[in-house]
Parts: C-alpha cells; structure tokens; sequence
C-alpha cells in the first residue's frame, strides 16, 4: 500500500511546487511588471528645417475636380508653421513649373492651431476663409485637412472661424461642424500627386 501511494504524493508535491505563488500582504506592482496596455508615444519635438508637406490644387485636365498636389516644403514640424506657409500659396516657381494653385482666399489669416491628445487639431481662422463658397470653399477645407492630417498626431481637423463652429462642406456634398479627416474629401477629390524634383507624380 505504502509503495502506491509514495508516487501520488511525489507528483503531488511536484505540482505544488510549480504552481504560482501569492502574496499574504498587497504589494507595489514594480514598474517591469506592470502589464502594457497601450504603446504610447512621446509628442515629437518640433525639428527645424525638417521636411513637411502641403497641399495646393493641381491642374484640372479634362475634369472638374482639381487633383491634390504634395509639395515639399523646408519647415518645423509644427502645426501652426506649416499651415502658415500652406497659406502663403504656391511660389512663382511653383506655379510655373507645376501649375500648382491655392483655392484658400487672399487675406486669410491663421489665428491658432491647438492640437489635443486625442488626436484632434483645432484650427481657428479668420473671417476671410469664408470669402469663397461652393466647391472653391470645398477646396480650400480639403487643403487645410489634408495639410494638417499629415502632422504626427494629427487624425482629424475641427475647423473654426474667429472661435465659432461653422458649416464646413466634405466631399459626400453634405456639411458637417464635426472635425474632419482626409476620408471626408476621398469622394470628391481625384488621387493626390506628388510634386518631386520638378516633376508631378501620380501617388498610390
């Protein structure tokens, strides 16, 4: 009898020893064991001379949707530098050599550019972005989303004018005071294009 039972309380034994162990008393979890949950990353530091991007309108063809031109441009990764640029325009070089062109109306002012953890860039402008209406203010909309969405961080725009919400029109032909992202303009915009070394390419 003694011979059956020594191997049941071997393996008994062995199976105790493997098990995890618990705590009598609550303890501090240590920082290497703390479980991830989420793979945060710090907000990147504004670099200057780094390259960004904006978006003009390119030439319409035959068509009369104007298509979205990339140009490169030497700036901080900031939001509210890069959209001042983006509304200073295409330069004479530009238009010469890419027939580039900006549908965002002369006088326009950017007023602040606050981003949020949420991934939310509110976007205040001045009374003259709403000197245009129908498809021209539809264009201008998609240059300042497109130009923002490709900031690190940046998923959607809230567009506002002198601090106040406005109607904003997107590509489906309905108007929206949410914020915006590129996917509201992929209706109504022809595949972007990419301006490079003087030359104009189809993107992806």
């Amino acid at each position: 009898m003694m011979r059956r039972l020594l191997p049941l309380a071997l393996a008994a034994l062995l199976i105790s020893s493997c098990a995890l162990s618990t705590d009598r008393e609550p303890r501090d979890i240590l920082n290497d064991e703390e479980p991830t949950l989420v793979n945060t990353t710090a907000a990147a530091t504004p670099q200057p001379g780094a390259g960004s991007t904006v978006y003009f309108l390119g030439p319409s063809g035959t068509s009369s949707q104007s298509p979205l031109v990339a140009v490169g441009r030497q700036t901080q990764v900031d939001p509210s530098a890069l959209l001042r640029i983006l509304f200073e325009g295409p330069t004479a070089k530009e238009q010469a050599s890419l027939g580039v062109r900006t549908a965002i109306p002369a006088g326009s002012m950017l007023l602040s550019a606050e981003p949020s953890p949420q991934g939310t860039l509110t976007v205040d402008l001045s009374g003259e972005f709403l000197s245009n209406a129908g498809d021209v203010l539809l264009d201008a909309v998609a240059q300042v989303v497109f130009t923002a969405s490709q900031l690190p961080g940046v998923r959607r725009v809230r567009l506002l004018v002198n601090g106040e919400a406005q109607d904003w029109p997107t590509g489906a032909g309905t108007t929206t005071r949410d914020p915006l992202s590129v996917y509201d303009f992929f209706e109504r915009l022809p595949p972007i294009t990419l301006a490079t070394s003087g030359s104009t390419t189809t993107g992806p």
